[in-house]
């Protein structure tokens, strides 16, 4: 039975050195873009209006903020753990609240990635 939990301990631990490569750290972004993105076209599905070029520029302000905002949170990380959390928090927030700034936040995820990744 130890070799069984000894088995275990190595997987666990090859796949969170796995995680924190650079690619799985890029499939986390990609994923958690591709759910901000999902949460924001749901929430307009969800809406009464239609979606229009006003909905289209919302979008581009919100990946502007979320640019911004990224860049926050990249401070706040490196330099304040605790604080991170309620920042956080914040964010899922606006995301799940405001469907511009969960596809402009998806988008700036997928861009962050593309540049990094690019060069």
């Amino acid at each position: 039975m130890p070799t069984r939990v000894n088995f275990l301990q190595q997987r666990v631990k090859n796949t969170c050195q796995r995680l924190q490569s650079e690619k799985g750290l890029a499939l986390v972004m990609m994923t958690l873009g591709a759910l901000c993105i999902a949460a924001g076209i749901y929430r307009f599905r969800v809406r009464p209006e239609p979606f229009g070029l006003l909905s289209v520029l919302g979008c581009l302000v919100g990946a502007v903020a979320g640019f911004f905002l990224l860049l926050i949170s990249d401070y706040v990380f490196n330099h304040a753990r605790l604080v991170f959390v309620f920042w956080f928090i914040l964010l899922i927030g606006l995301i799940l609240v405001e469907p511009h700034f969960a596809v402009g936040m998806g988008l700036a995820l997928w861009v962050m990635l593309a540049e990094h990744l690019r060069g």
